[in-house]
Parts: C-alpha cells; sequence; structure tokens
C-alpha cells in the first residue's frame, strides 16, 4: 500500500493544481470539448481554485493529486474534484481517497456520496467498482451517488 498522506492545500498550490488538472484530464477535455484552450482552463482553474477548500495529495512525500469534498447539505456529502497524477493511478490512490471521503460521510451524517464525471472519463470505471451508480446525466457530465 502506498504511503498517501493529506495536507491543506496553499496558493503555491496553484500551478501544481493547474498542470495536475491538464495532465489528468486534458486528453478528455478535448475529447469532449475539443482542442485544449490554456486561456479558458486557466480562467475556471482560477474560479474554482480556493485553497481553503482542497486538499493535495502526497504519495510517498510528493504532491501526486488533489481532493475537493464537503457536505453538500446533511444528507449528501460532494466530492467536487479528485485528481491523480498518471504516474500513481492504478497504484490504490484513488481507491484509497474515495474510501477515506466515504469515512467523512459517515462521520458527518450523510447518507450519501455523490459527484459528476465526464462521460469519457474512465474514472467512471473506479467509481461504478466502489458501488456508485449513475443517478442523472447533464451532458457531458453523469451525476454518480453512492449510498451509505
Amino acid at each position: 500500500m502506498e504511503d498517501i498522506r493529506l495536507r491543506p492545500a496553499t496558493p503555491a498550490d496553484n500551478e501544481f493544481l493547474y498542470d495536475l488538472h491538464h495532465r489528468t484530464l486534458g486528453d478528455v477535455i478535448e475529447a469532449t470539448w475539443g482542442p485544449w484552450d490554456d486561456d479558458v482552463q486557466r480562467m475556471f482553474h482560477q474560479a474554482w481554485f480556493k485553497p481553503e477548500t482542497v486538499e493535495i495529495v502526497l504519495v510517498g512525500g510528493q504532491r501526486a493529486g488533489m481532493i475537493q469534498a464537503a457536505p453538500a447539505d446533511a444528507a449528501t456529502y460532494y466530492v467536487s474534484r479528485i485528481e491523480i497524477a498518471p504516474e500513481v493511478q492504478g497504484r490504490g490512490v484513488g481507491t484509497a481517497l474515495l474510501r477515506l471521503l466515504v469515512d467523512r460521510a459517515r462521520s458527518a451524517g450523510a447518507s450519501a456520496v455523490e459527484l459528476h464525471v465526464l462521460e469519457l472519463n474512465r474514472a467512471r470505471e473506479l467509481y461504478e467498482r466502489l458501488g456508485f451508480v449513475v443517478v442523472g446525466q447533464e451532458s457531458p457530465k453523469l451525476r454518480m451517488r453512492l449510498g451509505l
């Protein structure tokens, strides 16, 4: 099992997170909407990146991903983002993080965990393997839910 730790994001993580997003989802974004537009993607990145809402995933002490998740309401814990660097994908990191988020949701008293995934994102397979089911389609995204 990998040595996986989390730490709060800081403004210094901004460029790492932008690069991570490009490396993890660039191909899916291009397949969904067309060529990567750096200006547009940086605008979206600046709009969502709030360090106080993001945790950096460390694998072996090195930055290797991020999560952004919190209670959406009393019953639902919402995973806004989870991105794992390609070089550590397939090593159980995503599974471990999702299990951690499910534990957090239970501790918060939630009865479900929800997330959205782009239809072409192969992370959908991981979510389904862990018990998430598609409960809605907001093309090009799917809304997935795991009952607790």
